[in-house]
């Protein structure tokens, strides 16, 4: 069936990982009669999550596309995953769609996730609506994750629908435009009497109030005025207020139990903006900006938003189609190459299912098999207008790894199987580096470069492993330096404690001049006969070892040892320093009694 632009919302559902993304979107579908059972994200069985890889892990790691048919209106929801490594899919997504719809966790309240959802609308001028999921558990406080992200994202935020329990643990949903309460059973709506809860209500409802009156001057008056809103007034001033991004509604339920399910997707009709509300800015090939407006009798201009490496269809890309028509028979230009693109069959997609359409109307997302040179960020246009639109920005890839053959002859295989899944995941980066002739891939994180690795082995047939690479370690002189003065070694060996501070010091201060061999400057003069004696132990025989240590063996370079300062009486190789002028050289010997004859020899 063909929709026209205005009965069409494009919307990318974001959101941080496990908050429930999933769950709405399949819920949505099955609401709309699309599938005959509801699937669970545990059983791997929902229409997003179609990848083997996304049913082992439990989790998105592709965006995807589910048109929702509901009540003359087509939804095409884009589920994009939540997981920071697979943050691409975002990307990709927000370029086809007019509004965000951003989850969060009535457990978990505001994550980062939310935040970066919430930035990427701001970012891109997108409209904003939030959903606050799995409200009907006992552990998820409503009005507490209201006032996170009150702080988190300015006083925009506005909620519509607020859950309240009753006594008897009951969920009710209380719905602030009609002011009436609601419970569900078995997914049907049940109106209730209005629960109290307390001062709350009034304090929300003024609040509403007073965020509609700021998106119209009759409204204002009417507001400062005293009179109350009629239903109609507070959807079209809401309405307003959430396209020009002055309000971010709040909605909440429970996608599992399908609760308040149908206030939202009323919302989602009546709030977002329509596809043809939404005109995007080009640029022609002088690159002056060209505004192109959603227009059915316009020449055509699509945008490729996503590619997909289908092992049985070959490239399928994602397109969404801003003014005119595409079909099979359309004649486009690819605005990168300046070359005509012949096109194939045009296609609806609702998850993995491909369904045969004879074109892709304007405002519309579909899909074109076996483009032969279009890639992600292409526009396709008409001859007679050839536009470009901006390429989606990617994150920049920053885990690096090895890649290793695991069979041998794959080798070949390898470098156009890369090139493949680069097309479709082009945060994912692939070069041989230089050095170590290793080929290296980088991408977003552990589980981006593991699921990569995967869809080589089952997409393309290449098994490959992964491995630190290697470092190409250096060693260069940047500048020469002076040689240190090398010190005569044999004088220095067995000359006792003075000796080896001396001989320390000589080396570290090269502007010292050092004395004969064997002899030594004191403040006083030469040690001589009993002197040397006393200040040096013994001259004639080699000091004895301390009590329980044995003699070293072998020696430290230059025939040294180890005095009981620390310093190394042998350390005669140390560089000099440049030489600043004359230093005096101030050295305080203190003389030393002779040693025990059973406490060893010096250092005591």
């Amino acid at each position: 069936m063909e929709y026209a632009s205005k009965d069409i919302r494009n919307i990318l559902v974001a959101g941080h990982a496990g908050c429930g993304k999933t769950t709405l979107v399949e819920a949505l579908l099955y609401m709309s009669g699309a599938t005959e059972r509801m699937g669970r994200v545990e059983d791997g069985t929902t229409a997003s999550d179609f990848d083997p890889e996304e049913a082992k892990r439990k989790a998105s790691l592709n965006s995807s596309v589910i048109p929702v048919e509901l009540d003359g209106t087509k939804y095409n929801l884009i589920d994009v995953p939540g997981l920071f490594d697979f943050e691409s899919g975002a990307c990709e997504g927000i370029r086809a769609a007019e509004s965000v719809l951003i989850c969060v966790s009535g457990r978990s309240g505001v994550t980062v996730g939310a935040e970066k959802a919430y930035s990427l609308a701001l970012k891109n001028n997108k409209a904003r609506m939030i959903f606050v999921t799995k409200t009907d558990l006992e552990n998820a406080d409503y009005f507490k994750i209201l006032e996170q992200m009150k702080i988190k994202f300015g006083p925009s935020i506005c909620p519509c629908v607020v859950p309240a329990r009753l006594d008897d643990g009951t969920i009710v949903y209380i719905n602030l435009f009609s002011q009436k309460a609601f419970k569900y059973e078995g997914g049907k709506q049940v109106q209730v009497d209005l629960p109290d809860i307390g001062h709350r209500f009034e304090g929300l409802i003024q609040a509403m109030n007073e965020a509609i009156a700021e998106t119209d001057e009759t409204l204002m008056e009417k507001f400062f005025e005293g009179e109350e809103f009629t239903t109609e007034e507070i959807v079209s001033g809401m309405a307003a207020g959430v396209r020009t991004g002055q309000i971010t509604p709040v909605f909440c339920g429970s996608a599992v139990n399908m609760q308040a399910m149908d206030m939202l997707v009323y919302n989602l009709k009546e709030l977002l903006p329509s596809a043809d509300a939404a005109a995007q800015v080009a640029e022609d090939k002088d690159g002056n900006p060209v505004e192109i407006a959603v227009d059915p009798a316009a020449p055509t201009c699509a945008y490729v938003f996503k590619t997909v490496a289908d092992p049985f269809v070959g490239k399928l890309s994602f397109i969404k189609v801003l003014a005119g028509k595409l079909s099979a028979t359309s004649n486009v230009v690819n605005a990168r190459t300046g070359q005509p693109e012949r096109l194939g069959k045009t296609l609806t997609i609702c998850g993995k299912r491909q369904t045969d359409t004879p074109a892709i109307a304007a405002g519309d997302i579909g899909a074109v098999a076996k483009l032969a040179t279009a890639k992600t960020g292409d526009t396709l246009c008409d001859p007679a207008r050839v536009v470009s639109l901006p390429a989606p920005e990617y994150p920049v890839a920053c885990y690096r790894m090895a890649v290793k053959v695991a069979k041998k002859g794959d080798e070949g295989k390898v470098s156009g199987a890369l090139a493949r899944l680069m097309e479709e995941d082009p945060s994912i980066t692939f070069q041989v580096d230089p050095e170590t002739k290793q080929q290296v891939i980088a991408g977003l994180g552990t589980q981006h470069l593991e699921v990569a690795v995967a869809k080589l082995k089952n997409k393309f047939g290449v098994e490959i492993t992964l491995e630190v690479p290697r470092v190409p370690y250096r060693e260069s002189i940047r500048k020469g330096h002076p040689a240190g003065r090398q010190l005569p070694s044999r004088g220095l060996q067995r000359n006792g404690l003075h000796h080896g501070r001396q001989a320390g010091l000589q080396g570290r201060h090269s502007r010292s001049q050092p004395g004969a061999a064997g002899t030594h400057r004191h403040p006083a003069g030469p040690c001589a006969g009993g002197q040397h004696r006393r200040h040096h132990g013994r001259g004639d025989q080699a000091p004895r070892p301390r009590a329980g240590h044995e003699p070293r063996r072998g020696g430290r370079p230059g025939g040294g040892r180890r005095s009981a300062h620390g310093r190394d009486a042998g350390f005669h190789h140390l560089p000099a320093a440049a030489d600043p002028g004359p230093r005096p050289l101030h050295l305080r010997v203190r003389p030393l009694r002779d040693p025990a004859p059973d406490a060893g020899s010096q250092g005591h």
